[in-house]
């Protein structure tokens, strides 16, 4: 993120922004677009951005665009904390309590009621642009020491419930070197209920790729949940953990690649799998009139490559059901714009699905997850 050369001293930070590093740059601009008046302080660490605005309305900005980003959803904002106060930091255990002090004589502090859920999310990076959060070792407490004491202290006090995975009330602690940023907002107008957007699912046994985390999160993201019967169809399937989740969720699947599936999931009574290319497939799907309740697609081809695959799969889709697919972007280039294509994939989804949504997740990377339903051709 390109930090401006000198922040006029009327500026006051207000918000911090994160993102993924490599589109910092967008998703500023996705929330300069919705005020105007919005700067760019400081990059704190990759993919952290310390913004302000105009003294005299600091605050209220910074409410009212956490409101209007939490209403528009736009793709590359992960995640929206206020910067209600700011503490300087000593990395000794004194800092603990003085973070406590300015917590608890916060104007939001109020919003804490009895048999209120809420969480303390602390963060400690290194300030800079290193791609390292802190080595927590050579600091004198960790995040989750600061959370417990924090949040013990605040029930205790309240009668406020600690719910780390579904609070109402949310206090940020943003600590870096020096300082400490924090607040009190709720969770809905953080954009996501995790410390930074940062969603994490636990590793099970049962597991098969790491990339069944991106589609449990598209599903949380999304608000919508797998079929517990039906069928599905899994494009660019293997090594097979999306499959693995469909299957799970208690649906058949037609998992459609030219690669072999993980052994484990060879012989299960509910699955199809087709050797072969998605659209060699899909042409049989159609002739054959097949239908399914959910498409699903990890494949590694252009974005609107992908996207004319998916038009051409919505033709087997039932109606009431839905698509989630990854659309991979390349890396930015002198020659190679790769909102460009982003755009160009999304204009032709709109085109085609009644209702479309994009989401830079936590667990993507160089890609933005889409969720598309209802096939404008199905209208009557």
């Amino acid at each position: 993120m390109s930090q401006e050369a000198s922040i006029p001293a009327r500026i006051a930070p207000a918000l911090i922004v994160t993102a993924h590093p490599e589109f910092m740059d967008v998703a500023f601009d996705e929330l300069k677009r919705l005020d105007s008046s919005l700067h760019s302080v400081e990059l704190l660490a990759p993919g952290i951005l310390l913004c302000g605005f105009p003294q005299a309305s600091s605050v209220q900005n910074a409410t009212t665009l956490m409101r209007l980003t939490a209403e528009q959803r736009p793709i590359f904002v992960r995640h929206l904390a206020p910067v209600q106060a700011i503490v300087s930091l000593s990395n000794t255990e004194d800092d603990i309590g003085e973070l406590a002090l300015v917590i608890a004589n916060l104007p939001t502090f109020a919003m804490f009621e009895r048999g209120q859920r809420f969480a303390v999310q602390t963060r400690i990076v290194q300030t800079g642009t290193e791609p390292t959060l802190v080595d927590t070792n050579k600091r004198a407490y960790s995040s989750g020491h600061v959370n417990q004491l924090i949040a013990e202290t605040i029930a205790e006090e309240t009668g406020a419930v600690e719910s780390i995975k579904k609070p109402q009330v949310v206090v940020s602690l943003l600590c870096t070197t020096e300082k400490g940023y924090v607040s009190i907002s709720l969770a809905k107008d953080n954009l996501s209920d995790w410390p930074g957007g940062a969603r994490h699912f636990a590793q099970t046994s049962e597991q098969i790729s790491r990339s069944e985390f991106k589609l449990l999160e598209a599903l949380e993201v999304f608000g919508v949940t797998l079929p517990s019967r039906g069928w599905a169809l899994d494009l660019g399937a293997a090594p097979g953990g999306w499959t693995h989740l469909l299957l799970e969720a208690g649906m058949s699947v037609v998992a459609v690649d030219p690669a072999n599936l993980d052994s484990d999931l060879a012989g299960h009574p509910r699955l199809e799998h087709y050797h072969g290319y998605a659209r060699l497939y899909l042409q049989e799907a159609m002739k054959r009139r097949r239908k399914f309740d959910v498409i699903t697609n990890d494949m590694r081809m252009d974005a609107r490559e992908a996207v004319r695959l998916l038009v051409e799969a919505s033709a087997c889709l039932r109606t009431d059901s839905f698509i989630i697919s990854v659309l991979k972007l390349p890396h930015a280039t002198l020659e190679i714009d790769p909102l460009k294509n982003l755009k160009e994939a999304l204009r032709l989804l709109n085109k085609h699905f009644g209702i479309v949504q994009a989401r830079q997740l936590f667990h993507n990377r160089q890609e933005v997850t889409v969720l598309t339903a209802r096939p404008l051709s199905m209208r009557t």
